[in-house]
């Protein structure tokens, strides 16, 4: 059948290519911003440490000056009075500039976690339909440890809502293939009839169970030979992929 006779199947080509282009767009968009924001971030840390430097340079200073007006204390006693003011007034200066110091050097430390969090992102997997990046972690874990590592990299145990997610995630854990077996973030509430919940609190309104699954297990993994999900206890140590939204 040629393609005039299939004007559907010409209508769903041509839907696919713009979604394609679509999605091509947004990662062009998405990887010019990140480049403008990480030559940013550096920038600002170049300046940063500039001022790190300079406020280093007036503390050095300011301790030296009281250290001088302490040792003229020693012997002008009649001026012990007046001296011990100062004293304290510079002491407050000092703890305030150290304070203003610890502050700046926090929000650095902030930059610098951000620009990390930038540069990791090139280590992500992005799915336009969820707005959501995914990432494929090869070392195996107990359950909790594997969403205990998600949350330290601001986000959890991947959550699967379509057909789609799941054939991407498929994909993904596709390229560790010394793995079969990978945590994903469904897990049984005893607190709720044992109903099954995904661990980022999203509704459970897709499931790809493997034929006889589930059972009374309570923890779901993703199978990489089959696409399909299966049960293990929470103590088995298998790989897993976090997912985090794109607003991170």
């Amino acid at each position: 059948m040629d393609n005039r006779s299939n004007p559907q199947r010409q209508a769903d080509l041509e839907e696919i290519k713009k979604e394609m282009s679509q999605l091509a767009a947004k990662i062009s968009q998405n990887q010019a911003y990140l480049m403008g924001k990480i030559a940013k971030l550096e920038a600002d840390l170049i300046d940063e440490r500039e001022r790190n430097r300079e406020l280093e340079t007036k503390i050095a200073e300011t301790i030296k000056k009281n250290e001088d007006l302490e040792a003229q204390l020693k012997t002008q006693n009649t001026e012990e009075r007046d001296g011990k003011a100062k004293i304290g007034e510079l002491e407050g200066e000092i703890e305030r500039i150290k304070t203003v110091e610890i502050a700046k050097l926090q929000a650095d430390l902030n930059q610098t976690m951000t620009f990390l969090d930038l540069l990791d992102l090139e280590r992500w997997s992005y799915l336009a339909k969820t707005d959501s990046w995914y990432k494929v972690i090869g070392q195996e874990m107990a359950f909790d440890e594997a969403e205990a590592y998600c949350a330290s990299r601001r986000s959890r145990l991947v959550s699967i809502h379509s057909q789609e997610e799941n054939d991407f995630v498929w994909k993904l854990v596709k390229t560790v293939p010394s793995n079969w077996a990978f945590w994903i973030g469904l897990k049984r509430n005893p607190n709720k009839g044992n109903a099954f919940e995904w661990m980022d609190g999203s509704s459970v309104n897709f499931t790809n169970w493997y034929l006889g699954e589930p059972d009374s297990r309570a923890h779901a993994l993703f199978n990489s030979h089959t696409g399909k999900w299966a049960q293990l206890p929470p103590t088995y140590h298998a790989a897993f992929i976090c997912k985090r939204s794109s607003q991170f």
